[in-house]
């Protein structure tokens, strides 16, 4: 693709998809699945989710939710019975605290919740399992989790679907079946995101051969379920090859370590591809570091805007983005997914998230607010402001 062309492109990206960084509710239910999604046919449990989101944010409510976010807890004060948790297997990044965010502006949308909790395992399997028990052991109704440790998981959600609790998994991650196990797994394909992300490092060069595929913390099965799909999706096109597989932790230090290491060990690297946007700025930092020209297209999958104020400021055509969504909002699609099943309505063993890949286009960066926010999430401005004001 010519450099005019992806301009031409991009510039049509952006009017399609109405992201500007955002005050997400500016937005009307259709529009915030029109611009987040790239569609407004989706699951029931996500159209339900979207039509709450798009609900006002009330200042009362944007002080209870950050005293929630604050406290990995509270009490909402509605004197509901219903109460839910969210179980973070990795709660140490921008992404996870916006996510966790989503979850519990969500939460507040409902009077028949009572409480909500949040724990982190801070990537340890261990202390995942440990807070799951603690959560059955509370005898709470809803648990949605980030099962960055997969497998490991499995008799303990086992056990609290067990105890009647709804317990829904989202983003990619993997534990035993869904729809027996526990509820239900809400996430893009997360197969077919590995593909895209091969086919637009293809669009942005033509002539890319080699590509660094990035990856979060240790183990986790959203990094190897795409990056096995890019290994097949290479197949495709000639000449392309995946060089090697570099975890980062899922942190801007992380990723500035993986793409030295790179940096050092190939010769040329046409292409990155990976799920973290913000995380990417380590990667800018190490080319610009090394010296090394921003020569490149990476595939992203979340969409935090300061990758994309970097992106401005380095002004360079061969630096190419594209990117999917944050994402972050399927913590809200979980817990609707769990209300819904408790009010008795059913709900499907998986949910899948549309999503469209976009090339970045000027505009997106504001730097009235937080360089970590996500320019898809639905948590609205002044929250975020709130949320990382001097952090």
């Amino acid at each position: 693709m010519t450099r005019s062309n992806f301009m031409l492109a991009a510039t049509a990206a952006l009017a399609l998809s109405g992201l500007a960084p955002i005050a997400a509710h500016a937005a009307t239910a259709d529009e915030l699945m029109t611009s987040r999604l790239g569609t407004t046919t989706a699951d029931p449990a996500i159209v339900e989710a979207i039509g709450r989101a798009a609900q006002p944010v009330t200042p009362e409510l944007r002080a209870k939710a950050l005293e929630c976010w604050n406290n990995n807890g509270c009490d909402t004060g509605t004197g509901g019975a219903v109460s839910v948790a969210y179980a973070d297997g990795f709660g140490e990044n921008v992404w996870r605290r916006v996510t966790a965010m989503e979850f519990i502006q969500q939460a507040l949308t409902y009077p028949e919740i009572g409480k909500i909790q949040y724990s982190s395992a801070r990537g340890d399997a261990s202390k995942a399992i440990s807070d799951l028990r603690s959560y059955i052991a509370q005898g709470v109704n809803v648990i949605v989790i980030f099962a960055d440790h997969g497998a490991a998981l499995g008799p303990t959600v086992r056990e609290a679907k067990e105890a009647g609790i709804q317990v829904v998994l989202h983003n990619g991650t993997e534990v035993g079946t869904p729809g027996t196990d526990y509820l239900t797994n809400i996430a893009e394909n997360i197969c077919q995101l590995g593909k895209d992300f091969v086919k637009a490092v293809r669009e942005g060069n033509p002539e890319a051969k080699s590509i660094v595929a990035l990856g979060g913390v240790p183990g986790n099965t959203l990094s190897s379920t795409w990056q096995d799909c890019a290994d097949q999706e290479v197949k495709s096109f000639d000449g392309l090859g995946i060089l090697g597989r570099i975890d980062t932790n899922w942190t801007q230090e992380g990723t500035f370590t993986a793409v030295s290491t790179a940096l050092s060990q190939y010769d040329k690297i046409d292409g990155y591809i990976y799920e973290y946007a913000d995380g990417f700025r380590g990667a800018v930092r190490a080319y610009q570091q090394a010296g090394h020209k921003l020569d490149f297209v990476a595939a992203l999958r979340t969409d935090e805007q300061g990758l994309f104020c970097d992106w401005e400021k380095a002004n360079d055509p061969a630096f190419k983005i594209y990117y999917s969504s944050g994402q972050n909002f399927q913590s809200r699609f979980a817990l609707t997914a769990a209300m819904m099943a408790i009010a008795g309505k059913s709900v499907p063993a998986r949910i899948d998230v549309p999503f469209k890949m976009k090339p970045a286009v000027k505009g997106l960066c504001n730097p009235a607010l937080p360089m970590e926010m996500s320019v898809s999430t639905m948590v609205d401005a002044e929250t975020l402001k709130a949320m990382f004001a001097q952090k």
